[in-house]
Protein backbone atom coordinates (compact mmCIF):
# COMPACT_ATOMS: atom_id res chain seq x y z
CA UNK A 1 0.00 0.00 0.00
CA UNK A 2 2.90 2.35 0.76
CA UNK A 3 4.24 1.86 -2.78
CA UNK A 4 0.81 2.70 -4.19
CA UNK A 5 0.80 5.97 -2.24
CA UNK A 6 4.28 6.73 -3.57
CA UNK A 7 3.14 6.07 -7.15
CA UNK A 8 0.10 8.28 -6.68
CA UNK A 9 2.18 11.18 -5.37
CA UNK A 10 4.76 10.63 -8.12
CA UNK A 11 2.03 10.86 -10.78
CA UNK A 12 0.67 13.99 -9.13
CA UNK A 13 4.19 15.42 -9.18
CA UNK A 14 4.53 14.56 -12.87
CA UNK A 15 1.26 16.39 -13.60
CA UNK A 16 2.43 19.52 -11.79
CA UNK A 17 5.98 19.42 -13.15
CA UNK A 18 4.65 18.64 -16.62
CA UNK A 19 2.54 21.79 -16.68
CA UNK A 20 5.25 24.03 -15.19
CA UNK A 21 7.51 24.30 -18.29
CA UNK A 22 4.63 25.72 -20.34
CA UNK A 23 3.93 28.27 -17.60
CA UNK A 24 7.67 29.09 -17.38
CA UNK A 25 7.88 29.61 -21.15
CA UNK A 26 4.93 32.02 -21.02
CA UNK A 27 6.74 33.99 -18.32
CA UNK A 28 10.14 33.93 -20.02
CA UNK A 29 8.91 35.02 -23.47
CA UNK A 30 9.62 38.68 -22.79
CA UNK A 31 12.42 40.46 -21.02
CA UNK A 32 12.61 38.33 -17.86
CA UNK A 33 16.02 36.68 -17.63
CA UNK A 34 16.39 33.09 -16.43
CA UNK A 35 18.11 34.38 -13.26
CA UNK A 36 15.21 36.71 -12.39
CA UNK A 37 12.84 33.87 -13.29
CA UNK A 38 14.36 31.47 -10.77
CA UNK A 39 14.46 34.19 -8.12
CA UNK A 40 10.72 34.75 -8.54
CA UNK A 41 10.13 30.98 -8.70
CA UNK A 42 12.11 30.25 -5.54
CA UNK A 43 10.70 33.23 -3.59
CA UNK A 44 7.19 32.07 -4.41
CA UNK A 45 8.01 28.49 -3.38
CA UNK A 46 9.66 29.77 -0.17
CA UNK A 47 6.66 31.87 0.81
CA UNK A 48 4.22 29.00 0.26
CA UNK A 49 6.50 26.54 2.09
CA UNK A 50 6.88 28.95 5.03
CA UNK A 51 3.12 29.42 5.29
CA UNK A 52 2.61 25.63 5.18
CA UNK A 53 5.29 25.07 7.86
CA UNK A 54 3.63 27.67 10.09
CA UNK A 55 0.11 26.29 9.56
CA UNK A 56 1.25 22.70 10.19
CA UNK A 57 3.45 23.83 13.10
CA UNK A 58 6.50 22.03 11.77
CA UNK A 59 9.74 22.52 13.69
CA UNK A 60 12.38 23.94 11.36
CA UNK A 61 15.39 23.48 13.59
CA UNK A 62 14.90 20.16 15.38
CA UNK A 63 16.84 18.16 12.77
CA UNK A 64 20.43 16.93 12.48
CA UNK A 65 22.72 19.54 10.88
CA UNK A 66 24.02 16.99 8.34
CA UNK A 67 20.48 16.32 7.07
CA UNK A 68 19.70 20.03 6.87
CA UNK A 69 22.98 20.56 5.01
CA UNK A 70 22.21 17.82 2.48
CA UNK A 71 18.76 19.28 1.82
CA UNK A 72 20.35 22.72 1.42
CA UNK A 73 22.95 21.30 -1.00
CA UNK A 74 20.18 19.61 -2.98
CA UNK A 75 18.33 22.93 -3.07
CA UNK A 76 21.42 24.67 -4.43
CA UNK A 77 22.06 22.00 -7.06
CA UNK A 78 18.45 21.64 -8.22
CA UNK A 79 16.72 24.82 -7.08
CA UNK A 80 19.43 27.19 -8.24
CA UNK A 81 21.89 25.64 -10.68
CA UNK A 82 19.45 23.19 -12.29
CA UNK A 83 16.66 25.73 -12.60
CA UNK A 84 19.00 28.40 -13.97
CA UNK A 85 20.15 26.13 -16.78
CA UNK A 86 16.60 24.81 -17.31
CA UNK A 87 15.12 28.31 -17.57
CA UNK A 88 17.82 29.25 -20.06
CA UNK A 89 17.00 26.16 -22.13
CA UNK A 90 13.27 26.97 -22.02
CA UNK A 91 13.87 30.62 -22.93
CA UNK A 92 15.89 29.76 -26.04
CA UNK A 93 14.42 26.37 -26.99
CA UNK A 94 11.12 24.68 -27.64
CA UNK A 95 9.39 23.39 -24.51
CA UNK A 96 8.32 20.23 -26.36
CA UNK A 97 12.00 19.37 -26.86
CA UNK A 98 13.62 20.89 -23.77
CA UNK A 99 11.20 19.45 -21.17
CA UNK A 100 11.56 15.79 -22.20
CA UNK A 101 15.34 16.03 -22.29
CA UNK A 102 15.43 17.75 -18.90
CA UNK A 103 13.04 15.08 -17.65
CA UNK A 104 15.72 12.48 -18.19
CA UNK A 105 16.90 13.30 -14.67
CA UNK A 106 15.67 9.91 -13.34
CA UNK A 107 18.46 8.30 -15.35
CA UNK A 108 20.97 10.20 -13.24
CA UNK A 109 18.94 9.54 -10.08
CA UNK A 110 19.02 5.78 -10.68
CA UNK A 111 22.76 5.80 -11.38
CA UNK A 112 23.56 7.97 -8.33
CA UNK A 113 21.20 5.95 -6.09
CA UNK A 114 23.08 2.79 -7.03
CA UNK A 115 26.54 4.36 -6.65
CA UNK A 116 25.99 6.56 -3.58
CA UNK A 117 23.03 5.05 -1.71
CA UNK A 118 23.82 1.42 -2.49
CA UNK A 119 20.40 0.74 -4.01
CA UNK A 120 20.10 -2.33 -6.21
CA UNK A 121 20.16 -2.14 -9.99
CA UNK A 122 17.48 -4.50 -11.24
CA UNK A 123 16.52 -5.52 -14.74
CA UNK A 124 13.30 -3.53 -14.35
CA UNK A 125 15.25 -0.37 -13.53
CA UNK A 126 17.58 -0.87 -16.50
CA UNK A 127 14.65 -1.48 -18.85
CA UNK A 128 12.83 1.55 -17.42
CA UNK A 129 15.92 3.70 -18.01
CA UNK A 130 16.17 2.45 -21.59
CA UNK A 131 12.50 3.28 -22.17
CA UNK A 132 13.10 6.79 -20.82
CA UNK A 133 15.98 7.22 -23.27
CA UNK A 134 13.85 5.91 -26.13
CA UNK A 135 10.96 8.22 -25.19
CA UNK A 136 13.25 11.25 -25.01
CA UNK A 137 14.74 10.39 -28.38
CA UNK A 138 11.30 10.03 -29.97
CA UNK A 139 10.02 13.31 -28.52
CA UNK A 140 13.20 15.26 -29.21
CA UNK A 141 13.64 14.24 -32.83
CA UNK A 142 10.02 14.54 -33.89
CA UNK A 143 9.26 17.83 -35.60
Amino acid sequence: MENLKGVFFALLTALMWGSAPVIFKLGLKGEISPLVGILIHNLTATIFALVAVLILRENLFNHPIRELGMVALGGFVSGFLGLLVYYKAIKVGEVSIVAPIASSSPLFSVLLAVLILGESLTLQKVLGALLIILGIALLSYSR
